[in-house]
């Protein structure tokens, strides 16, 4: 009996080692363990599941994956010093065996270990740095269910386990996803967004850091500056400036303005600088790091209704910002004081890549990726081409005020007029002329917005322009929008632009090819009906003149055209023109009898604000007036070249 005794007391000894007491309704420690309260577990949803975020596929030929971030808080109730000294994950599908053991690298300065001090909360997240991705978790196709966190501590021998299931987050806002918090039209050519996937910092579980990379094509290399700039300055960097986006409808809740910037990359700074905090009834979007005082001053209000797709203002370097950039990020169930738990973002309607598949440069037929409803892949080098638009990438991106081109050699302008018009442009404008015997063409397209079809061809010769013109005028109701001949190696050829636009007026006179006296009749003629001249070009083709012209029917006030000016007698009537208020509306230029002639048309009355023009300008001259002229908000209304002393030389004006 005494022996039977004994061997109870034993067993009564083991199952109180062996015994496990709860903690947080799942999580079990026995006496080996420490008494430790676990408090929280993020980001997770009342019911204790821990949100996951799906990816999108990181190219078109990849499949999508899923990103973790978990944050956890434990309190110390040992009323001793505890140290922790690994940390594990482990993943199940469906219960089956671990699919995925990770230990988690916990160095913090160099120190192996963490120390948190009786009765003291210790929080630790996984991808908390953004630059070491060492603790990034990702899974392939089919996702786990569940995770288990697996914490030893120094000095005792059972460690305490977390275990958690798992699930994809579905953001809050309408249709389930976000847009992209830039626009693709403030896109220069051969720039893309880009965004730091993975951002963990700080607590962030989700956010994102989102700038501009542009292609250097004399350096063959991506780069967020601007060629020969050094990063040194804000102005440098080819996302300063541009317009940060609402990307949800909601209600302004906080903001925050008037921060002193940071210059170029010195850093500096605290906190998220200028910024928005927007509710869109169940999360809130805080977007950082604006430049001062370009904050939506209709927003700057506790309330304020924002639109997705409202400017907010204007990217900067605010805050705790190392360079120019945005950063957004979401929070659900946000407080009154906007403070709730960092959810996973997704976004629809762009198109994303790989960087490492662009090693060539922009690239509108790479293996693209269209996000819905997912969110943006972590990349090893943290960073993903992002193109935001419902419609694939192209090589410009659309809503831009204009693509201008000038001097195109004539072997490449249909391929050139390819691209821009594939892109959703369509020319207003075509000039053809010659330097050393070869065809060169200006160009100038705008953004197809309308309802409307457009015919454009060029190298016709008279007798295949007028097949052309009855063809599209005379049976298919098009207008004329712009006719040039030219000058090819000694043959008189035709460029034009045909258009049909709903309830377009229908008279529209037209000639082509005609000698200076029956342009003369015509021109007295059409404008004695009421007609003021809308384009009348003018070539030189073996020492004889030829003039092809259009007329409308304009409310303009008045109409004078000179169809043989001068250098001198042009700049002379340019001024006297602009002294009057008169606007040029139309030049073409020309070389006959080894002098430069313009053709040239100001109307009274042009209906625009203001205007400015170059009378005489060089390739590069010219391209700066350009860009120039086109930052400041002004639109090409005419360009023309002409060749003097075998060199290109261009005229042309600008009007808003």
């Amino acid at each position: 009996m005494k022996k039977m005794q004994i061997v109870f007391v034993v067993l009564l000894v083991s199952l109180a080692f062996s015994f496990k007491k709860t903690v947080d309704g799942q999580n079990r420690l026995n006496p080996a363990a420490p008494s430790v309260e676990v408090v929280e577990v993020q980001p997770s949803d009342a019911r204790g599941n821990l949100y996951y975020m799906v990816c999108a596929a990181k190219t078109s030929a990849d499949k999508p994956t899923a990103q973790l971030s978990v944050k956890f808080t434990i309190k110390n109730k040992e009323g001793k010093k505890l140290v922790l000294k690994t940390i594990a994950y482990s993943f199940l599908q469906k219960g089956n065996p671990f699919l995925k053991t990770m230990v988690m690298d916990i160095d913090d300065n160099a120190v192996k270990d963490f120390s948190i001090a009786a009765g003291a909360q210790f929080s630790w997240q996984n991808s908390r740095d953004y630059h070491d991705v060492d603790n990034a978790v990702f899974f392939d196709s089919p996702f786990p269910t569940s995770i288990q966190i697996k914490l030893t501590f120094e000095g005792y021998s059972n460690p305490l386990i977390i275990t958690r299931n798992l699930k994809s987050y579905d953001n809050a806002a309408p249709g389930g996803a976000y847009g992209f918090p830039g626009r693709l039209s403030h896109l220069k050519e051969g720039e893309y967004w880009y965004a730091y996937g993975g951002h963990g910092g700080g607590g962030q579980f989700y956010a994102y850091d989102f700038k501009v990379e542009g292609w250097d094509s004399k350096a063959k290399k991506w780069s967020n500056t601007f060629p020969g700039k050094d990063g040194s300055k804000n102005e440098h960097y080819r996302a300063y400036g541009k317009a940060v986006i609402a990307a949800a409808d909601g209600v302004v809740i906080d903001f925050k303005d008037g921060v002193k910037e940071n210059e170029g990359n010195g850093g500096g700074g605290s906190g998220g600088g200028n910024w928005f905090k927007i509710n869109n009834g169940k999360e809130t979007l805080c977007y950082y790091h604006m430049q001062p005082g370009t904050l939506t001053t209709t927003f700057l209000k506790k309330g304020a209704k924002v639109k997705k797709g409202d400017k907010l203002g204007l990217l900067g370097n605010s805050g705790n910002s190392s360079e120019p950039h945005g950063h957004v990020h979401a929070i659900s169930d946000p407080d009154a004081d906007g403070e709730g738990q960092w959810v996973p973002m997704n976004f629809s309607d762009i198109y994303i890549i790989d960087k490492n598949e662009l090693s060539t440069g922009p690239d509108p037929d790479a293996s693209w990726t269209k996000v819905e409803k997912k969110g943006l892949p972590f990349l090893q080098n943290r960073r993903c081409m992002i193109w935001p638009s419902a419609t694939k990438p192209c090589l410009y991106p659309g809503g831009w005020a204009e693509i201008g081109r000038h001097a195109i050699p004539e072997n490449l302008y249909q391929q050139e007029m390819t691209k821009i018009w594939a892109c959703g442009y369509y020319p207003v404008w075509v000039d053809a002329y010659d330097v050393a015997g070869k065809t060169y063409f200006n160009t100038i397209f705008r953004y197809n917005s309308g309802n409307f079809d457009v015919v454009v061809r060029h190298d016709m010769t008279k007798e295949s322009y007028q097949q052309e013109y009855n063809t599209w005028v005379k049976q298919k109701d098009y207008r004329l929008l712009q006719i040039d001949n030219y000058n090819d190696n000694g043959k008189l050829k035709f460029a034009a632009i045909f258009i049909k636009k709903p309830n377009q007026p229908v008279a529209q006179p037209a000639y082509h090819a005609q000698s200076p006296e029956e342009h003369q009749q015509l021109f007295e003629t059409y404008t004695g009906q009421g007609y003021v001249p809308v384009n009348v070009s003018v070539v030189s083709v073996g020492g004889k003149k030829y003039y092809s012209a259009f007329y409308e029917k304009r409310n303009v006030g008045g109409s004078v055209l000179k169809s043989s000016l001068s250098q001198q007698e042009y700049q002379d009537m340019f001024e006297d023109m602009k002294q009057k208020k008169w606007e040029q509306v139309y030049i073409n230029a020309y070389r006959h009898d080894g002098q430069t002639r313009f053709s040239v048309i100001w109307h009274q009355n042009s209906g625009y604000d203001a205007y400015t023009a170059t009378r005489k300008s060089d390739k590069d001259g010219y391209q700066e007036k350009y860009e120039n002229n086109l930052e400041a908000g002004y639109l090409t209304r005419c360009v023309t070249g002409y060749e003097e002393g075998g060199k290109h030389w261009f005229a042309g004006h600008w009007s808003k």
